[in-house]
């Protein structure tokens, strides 16, 4: 092997050496969530049409991302984590985040709305924040509709924390409050 190509790998592993340690595998599974048993998988292309669909049943009837934004996504596999849940053949509930040494980042969760309040939403949640721990992250973050008390207060209760508000995020214009659950002590700014 070239000595200048060797000596750029070590270099890049010098100055990105926790990056190195994102570990984005995984494997499908059964979990038995409020009595019901559900398969979580990492969502693919395939899963698209669902995933529309589900968003529809939760947001009134729109699609906040589309299916080019769903299919941009999970194509970054180096660093995101998409993951469906499925009940029999019924999409009831996805998340996806992306992770980064310092922060990962929650980008989407929804559920449909007759399996919401049975503990889905805390469970990949949870998944979420055990994998950004495994991952060596500071801190979790994401984005909440102001509007969306129920989200809000599950958030709170893992532990997350309001932030700062993101002035006309969403489509309509709702504001968004930014929340974070910090995972390593943290110093704050005076």
């Amino acid at each position: 092997m070239d000595l200048t190509v060797i000596m750029l790998k070590k270099f890049k592993k010098f100055f990105h050496p926790i990056e190195n340690k994102i570990d984005m595998s995984f494997s499908p599974f059964i979990v038995s969530i409020a009595g019901k048993r559900m398969q979580v998988m990492q969502a693919t292309d395939d899963n698209i049409p669902d995933l529309l669909i589900l968003e529809k049943q939760v947001y009134s009837g729109s699609t906040p991302w589309s299916s080019f934004s769903f299919k941009t996504e999970l194509a970054k596999r180096q660093n995101s984590l998409y993951l469906v849940v499925y009940y029999g053949s019924t999409l009831v509930a996805f998340i996806g985040a992306r992770f980064h040494p310092r922060e990962t980042h929650v980008t989407n969760i929804a559920v449909s709305p007759e399996f919401q309040r049975q503990h889905i939403a805390t469970y990949l949640m949870d998944f979420i924040i055990d994998r950004a721990r495994t991952n060596g992250s500071e801190a979790v973050s994401l984005e909440v509709r102001v509007d969306n008390q129920g989200a809000q207060n599950l958030y709170q209760k893992l532990g997350f924390e309001s932030t700062f508000i993101r002035k006309n995020y969403y489509q309509d214009d709702t504001d968004a409050i930014n929340m974070m659950l910090w995972l390593t002590p943290h110093r704050v700014k005076s």
